[in-house]
C-alpha cells in the first residue's frame, strides 16, 4: 500500500450556512497550513465488568468529539477566513493607503466602499477641535465633526456614501489649523472590519485531503475557539484551537477546483506595538496576541455522534508585551494601574500596496509583574495585558487590509 505524503496534503475551507451542515454547493478555498492536528476522538468507555477474566471487556458506547490545533503562516490573505470564524463575517470597505502627516493624532481606518478612489482632503480646525472630510471628486467637505472627546468618528463628505472612519487621540492633535490633501483611497485594495460582539460565531467545513491514498477527512461545524500569534517574529505564524461538530472519512474530495490565493506572509519586524500616538510603551522587544472565545462543546441527546451544540463564552483579547526595562513606559503604566490604548500591526509590502492586520485596542490593562534583576546584561520587563471594556462603550477594531474582494 502507498504511504501518504505530507507534501500532497491540502486543507479546504468553506463557510457553512448552518452549523454542522454541508453547504449545498462546493465552493471551497484552499488554505496554507504547516500542521493539522484536528481529528476525531471516539471517547470510548472502558468496560470494568467482573467476568472471571484477567482482562477487561472491549470498550464501547463512546460519543466522539472533534477538537484540535491547526498551525499556519500568518498569510495576510487567508488569515481573513480564520478571523471570520473567530470573530464573525467582516464588513468590507475601501482601503486608505496614505495616512495624515500634518494632522497628528488622527488615524484613518478605512473609507466607505462607495467612496471615489483618489486623494481626498482631511481638515482640522483648532477652534472647536473639528475634523471635516472631502472625498476625491467632491467640491465641498461634509459637516465638520467635533472630535474633542477622542475615540472613533465617521466623517461624511458632501456626497452620500463617501465617508471615512477615523480614530482620534485628542492629546496628539495639532495646536493650529492643519490639513492633508493626499489621503489616498484605493480603487482595488480593501479593508475588512471584523465585528466584536456576543453573536454566535460562524462555522465551516474543513477537509484535510490525502489525494495519494484517496482519503479525505471532512469536518463539519468547525469553529475557532482561540487564535494566537507572535507580534514581533521575523516570519509570523498563527496557532488555531478548533472545536467542531463531527468528522467523517470520505473517498472523494469535497471540491476538486477550490479557489486559492498566493500567500503573502506577515513580517513582525515590519509592524509595530504602540499606543497609537508615540513610544510611551517604551522600546518593545517582544509580544504576543490571542483571541479566546471560551467555547465549550456540548453533546446532545439526538442520536448523533459529536457535539450538537457549541457554547460560546465572553470573548477575551489578551497577550504579553516585553519592553526594555527603564522604569518608564509600559512598566510605569502597570505600576500606576493606568490603562492605555494599544495598536498592534503586522504587515507586508505586496508591491501594489501595504497589506496589514491591525488591532486598535482603546483600553488595555497592563498587569504589574516583578522584574527579575540579575546578571550583568540589560534587563527587560515582560508584562501581561488584557483589553477591557470602558464606560465610553468603545470596542477594539480588527482591520485586515488586502486585495481579497470579500470574505
Amino acid at each position: 500500500m502507498a504511504q501518504a505524503k505530507g507534501a500532497l496534503m491540502q486543507v479546504l475551507f468553506q463557510k457553512e450556512a448552518a452549523f454542522r451542515t454541508e453547504p449545498a454547493v462546493p465552493g471551497a478555498f484552499k488554505l496554507p497550513f504547516t500542521s493539522y492536528n484536528l481529528g476525531r476522538d471516539p471517547k470510548k468507555t472502558k468496560d470494568p465488568s467482573i467476568s472471571s477474566s484477567p482482562l477487561p471487556g472491549k470498550s464501547g458506547c463512546g460519543d466522539a468529539t472533534v477538537e484540535g490545533n491547526i498551525k499556519a503562516i500568518l498569510d495576510l490573505r487567508s488569515v481573513g477566513f480564520w478571523l471570520m470564524l473567530a470573530l464573525g463575517v467582516p464588513t468590507t470597505h475601501a482601503a486608505v493607503t496614505r495616512q495624515p502627516t500634518n494632522i497628528t493624532g488622527v488615524t484613518v481606518n478605512y473609507a466607505e466602499s462607495g467612496t471615489t478612489a483618489g486623494n481626498g482632503t482631511l481638515a482640522f480646525t483648532f477652534t472647536g477641535k473639528t475634523l471635516s472630510w472631502m472625498a476625491q471628486g467632491d467640491v465641498t467637505p461634509g459637516t465638520p465633526v467635533d472630535v474633542s472627546a477622542g475615540g472613533y468618528f465617521t466623517l461624511q463628505s458632501s456626497t452620500a456614501l463617501h465617508s471615512i472612519h477615523v480614530t482620534v487621540d485628542v492629546a496628539a492633535l495639532p495646536g493650529v489649523d492643519k490639513s492633508d490633501a493626499d489621503i489616498a483611497v484605493s480603487a482595488t485594495i480593501k479593508t475588512h472590519a471584523y465585528p466584536l460582539d456576543l453573536n454566535d460565531r460562524p462555522s465551516a467545513l474543513l477537509e484535510i485531503g490525502h489525494s495519494d491514498i484517496t482519503k479525505f477527512y471532512r469536518t463539519l461545524g468547525a469553529k475557532v475557539n482561540k487564535l494566537s500569534y507572535d507580534l514581533v517574529s521575523q516570519e509570523q505564524n498563527i496557532s488555531l484551537d478548533i472545536i467542531a461538530g463531527e468528522e467523517s472519512e470520505k473517498t472523494s474530495v469535497w471540491d476538486a477546483a477550490p479557489t486559492s490565493y498566493n500567500s503573502l506572509r506577515a513580517c513582525g519586524s515590519g509592524g509595530a506595538i504602540t499606543n497609537g500616538v508615540d513610544a510611551s510603551l517604551g522600546q518593545v522587544i517582544g509580544g504576543d496576541f490571542a483571541i479566546d472565545n471560551g467555547m465549550k462543546g456540548v453533546p446532545l441527546a439526538d442520536g448523533m455522534e459529536g457535539y450538537g451544540l457549541i457554547d460560546q463564552g465572553e470573548v477575551m483579547l489578551s497577550g504579553s508585551v516585553n519592553t526594555v526595562f527603564d522604569g518608564a513606559g509600559s512598566y510605569a503604566l502597570a505600576r500606576a494601574s493606568t490603562s492605555t490604548r494599544m495598536r498592534l500591526i503586522s504587515q507586508a509590502d505586496s508591491g501594489t500596496g501595504i497589506f496589514s492586520l491591525v488591532w486598535d485596542l482603546p483600553f488595555v490593562e497592563l498587569i504589574e509583574k516583578v522584574i527579575p534583576k540579575e546578571g550583568k546584561s540589560g534587563l527587560s520587563a515582560s508584562l501581561q495585558w488584557n483589553a477591557h471594556r470602558d464606560v465610553s462603550g468603545r470596542l477594539p477594531l480588527c482591520l485586515l487590509t488586502n486585495d481579497v474582494a470579500s470574505y
